[in-house]
Order: structure tokens, then sequence, then C-alpha cells
């Protein structure tokens, strides 16, 4: 239970586990590391650790465990899509310190954010137009297309808010901001159908969240674990897999190229390391090839110039992805749309 490999560690093992957590309780106690990230502290000794990676950080300070290095290794490859040599110090670390609560209990919904999603669309069904596509943004007007009825229109615009990924405004925008120290990791994420659970073996049950101790994976969680029903035979497993090679675009190149039979085979072999009967269970594989699915924070990047000037508006054009805070989560997200809508209301007075 929980993601601290317990099972056979030796002592070093838990020497460096214990030391690691110290180095990082007092990064707590000193508040440096915030959600949202630019409310962290601009202390030098804190910005520093942007310039070295996450794996170095742990060899500078002699924390040799190769359970903890698997440990800090799969925390960055979960929330930043890339292996722990690749991410800023900074990053690494903030993903341990930046929440001071314990998180033993997790309040979701069985939909995850889509719940999120329902409530904010019955507020503001009468203000959003679906099918859709935007196709061209200037400062004074937005082009937008009509699949259904095949026809462009012009929105005049005194604001824009740009909530997309930044790098596609260079697609939309004559003059869009510099992307090129922008970095996106590409993600293949598979949804298995079924039959039943697979047989319960040795350790801890299925859990939600199930992580595959040494697999190249994210491990898989349950779709099906929030509901209510008392008896529920068939189910859906959400099996996640960052590529995290050195080279984005080579990993996107190889994501696009991969058959969907060669990728069943690796997801079905993968999972068969605790479920050995998953082949014979499974009844459909749906795959999502997700090409720039979030920011990588690589060294160097989190407090570089290239992603503050990105995260400043083009006159009345104001952005407002999570990449601009460097990472991915539905914080940053959040925080950049609220920031976006406060510089525009205090414009508006």
């Amino acid at each position: 239970e929980g993601l601290l490999p317990t099972l056979g560690a030796s002592q070093q093992d838990h020497d460096d586990f214990e030391r690691f957590t110290d180095i990082i309780d007092t990064y707590k106690s000193r508040k440096a590391f915030t959600i949202p990230m630019e409310l962290s502290s601009r202390d030098d000794d804190l910005l520093r650790l942007d310039l070295i990676s996450m794996s170095g950080f742990l060899k500078d300070r002699g924390l040799d465990s190769p359970a903890l290095h698997w440990y800090v290794n799969y925390a960055c490859r979960d929330d930043y899509g890339c292996n722990y040599n690749d991410v800023s110090a900074w990053a690494g670390i903030h993903y341990f310190a930046s929440r001071d609560v314990e998180e033993g209990t997790v309040l979701t919904w069985p939909e995850g954010n889509g719940w999120i999603v329902k409530r904010l669309r019955e507020k503001l069904a009468t203000r959003i137009t679906t099918g859709s596509l935007v196709f061209h943004v200037s400062h004074d007007y937005v082009d937008v297309y009509d699949v259904r009825e095949r026809l462009s229109t012009r929105i005049r615009a005194e604001h824009v808010i740009f909530a997309c990924p930044t790098y596609l405004a260079k697609h939309l925008m004559e003059k869009p901001p510099s992307v090129e120290e922008f970095e996106y990791a590409p993600w293949l994420v598979a949804n298995l159908s079924l039959d039943s659970f697979p047989q319960q073996r040795a350790g801890v049950p299925i859990a939600w969240d199930n992580v595959i101790y040494d697999s190249g994976s994210l491990g898989y969680v349950v779709a099906t674990h929030q509901r209510l029903n008392t008896y529920q035979p068939q189910t859906v497993f959400t099996y996640y897999y960052p590529l995290t090679g050195p080279s984005p675009a080579k990993e996107r190149t190889r994501l696009l190229n991969t058959s969907w039979q060669v990728w069943v085979d690796f997801i079905l072999a993968d999972l068969a390391k605790p479920h050995p009967e998953i082949r014979g269970l499974a009844r459909n594989i749906d795959i999502m090839r997700w090409g720039h699915a979030m920011i990588r924070p690589r060294p160097g990047f989190i407090w570089s110039e290239a992603r503050r000037k990105a995260a400043e508006p083009l006159g009345n054009i104001y952005f407002a992805h999570s990449d601009l805070s460097g990472f991915s989560i539905f914080e940053e997200a959040q925080y950049r749309g609220v920031l976006a809508a406060e510089r525009i209301l205090k414009i508006r007075g």
C-alpha cells in the first residue's frame, strides 16, 4: 500500500528515505514551494535548484538508494511526463514540498474532473458555443468555423483569452509568443474493457491507482472503482504510459508510427506482470495518443526568461494555459485562467 517500496527494502533504503523526507520537510517549513508556483519563494538557493536535474540533486546529497531513485523518478514521470534526469530539481522538489497536508484521504468524483466540467457547463450553457473551430486570432477579432453549418464567422473582441496550449499560438496568430524553449511530453493512454477483475494474488488488493514497480508505465487506475454497485463483474482499467526519451520529437514519432497491435501487445505484456490472465479478460482496448500531453519542466526552464515572457499578455490577448507555469497540473491551469480574467476585469474597471 502506498508508493514507497517496503518489501525487501534494505537498511540503506530506509535511511535514504528518511533523509530525503527530512530534506523535503525543511523546504516545507520554509514554505518555499507553493501552488500556484508563481507565489513560491525567489530565494537564490531555491532558484539555483532549477539549474540542476532532480537525479543530480539526489546524487549530490549522497542519496543512492535504488528504491528512492525509482520512487522520485516515478513521481517525475507521473506529474511531468519525463525522466528525473530531464526534470529540474526545483520542479522535482515542488512535487513533494508544495502540499503541506497529509493526503491520506482523496476526495474526487467517479467521473473525475468531468464532474467539474459538467457543473461549469450548467452555469455557462448560454455562453458556450460548441462544434466550432477557431482558425485565426488577432488583436481585434477571432475567426471561427462552424463545422455543422460549414460557415465562417468573424467575432469582434475587446479582449481575448487564449487558453489553448501556448505552442498552438503559432498556428493561429501572425505574431505569436516565442515558445522555442517549450518542450512537450507525449503520452499514451489506453482503456481496457475487461469481462472481470483479475485474480487477486499476493500483496495488497487492487486499488483505485495501481503501480507496477520498475515498469516504464505509470500503472493503471480502475475506472469503475468508485461505483457503488455491490456486485460488479466487468470493469475498465485506464493505463498510462509516458514516452520519456530525451528527445520529445523522436518520441512523438514513435508514438505516431507504432501500430495499435504493437501497443496492445506492449500494454498486455506490462499488465501481465501482476495479472498473468489479463489478455484473456480484455474484451476491448481503446488507445489515445497525446503528442503534446504536458509541458516538460527541464532544468533551467521554470525560472527562465522565456517562460516568464510567454506568460505576459500580448496587447489585449491573454494567455492562460498550465504550460505557462512550467508544469501541467490542474491547480496551475485554474490559476492561469483566473489570472487572465482578473487582468481583464482590472482594465475594464
